[in-house]
């Protein structure tokens, strides 16, 4: 697959990818369900994903400090994603989504100050819609019981903060390499990280038990991680790290779709009202000015 040159397609391929990120709920609290700790399900979850870029092993050799770069990212990135899943064992998928979704802002500002990036008023505009969209599905049936985890909490601020550099990195820095050394790289430094941390934390990486177990394992492998990050990694360098921030906004519905029909959890008509905004937050982004910078080299 070449890379999109136009950042309208690369915000789509990003939109399309974030729904399989918005999936990865379902297949995390199954496999819990199925006894599978946090840990060993990321383990496997990239282990599957590297066996799908082996017929690219080659590639990945023949640019070996491409894929070192990748590798690091991607462990560097993956490790601490793991916030995400501790956060969903503590708290209702609608708040941990919800504090997931302050990523736009996160990313606005690390290009603002971190990278001198211009600050557009529709970039900074369709944050803030992405943000009340969130809080208007989420707020307040999204919460829970009320009694608010702050240790849940504050490991749930940690992806955003995390996702919005990594999102700065693909944008600018991964762009360089070919699809097969960003993807392999990615998926290989995930692996290493959830594999040093399930050694080191819980002593052992565990094997799925059950069917089950195997078919939400397979299924975040390959939809939620070789299918939505390659997405991502492919159309950010087009869309640009903002524009591709807010394409993500595609997996707040998904995931609360998944937390409504799979979880039972509160979901009401507000949905309705959170989806215009997202859509309304895409559609402003998409007309903002392109960085230059942000733009595909070629491959």
């Amino acid at each position: 697959m070449s890379p999109p040159r136009s950042p309208l397609a690369g915000m789509a391929l990003v939109a399309f990818g974030a729904i399989g990120f918005g999936l990865m709920p379902l297949f995390a609290r199954t496999a819990y369900a199925e006894g599978l700790p946090p840990l060993s399900l990321l383990t496997w979850r990239f282990g599957i994903a590297v066996l799908c870029m082996l017929p690219f092993l080659g590639h990945m050799i023949a640019a070996r400090r491409e894929t070192l770069v990748a590798t690091l990212s991607g462990a560097g990135y993956m490790g601490i994603n793991l916030f995400y899943f501790l956060a969903l064992e503590r708290l209702t998928v609608g708040l941990t989504v919800l504090i997931l979704f302050t990523y736009p802002l996160f990313t606005i500002l690390i290009g603002w100050l971190g990278f001198k990036e211009r600050l557009t008023w529709q970039n900074a505009l369709a944050a803030l819609l992405v943000l009340a969209a969130a809080m208007l599905i989420l707020s307040p049936a999204g919460f829970g019981d009320g009694v608010l985890d702050w240790v849940g909490i504050g490991m749930a601020f940690v992806p955003p903060a995390a996702y919005a550099l990594f999102v700065h990195v693909a944008a600018k820095r991964l762009s360089r390499m070919t699809i097969p050394v960003r993807l392999g790289g990615v998926f290989l430094g995930g692996l290493i990280a959830m594999l040093v941390l399930g050694l080191i934390m819980d002593g052992g990486i565990t094997t799925p038990a059950s069917l089950p177990g195997w078919g939400a394992v397979a299924a975040l492998a390959i939809l939620s991680t070789v299918v939505a990050l390659g997405l991502l990694l492919i159309g950010a360098p087009a869309a640009g790290a903002e524009r591709s921030a807010i394409a993500g906004a595609s997996e707040l519905v998904t995931a609360l779709a998944v937390g409504a029909i799979a979880f039972g959890e509160s979901l009401d008509i507000r949905m309705i009202g959170g989806t215009v905004l997202i859509f309304a937050a895409i559609l402003l982004a998409a007309r903002s000015p392109a960085a230059p910078h942000n733009q595909p080299h070629a491959e």
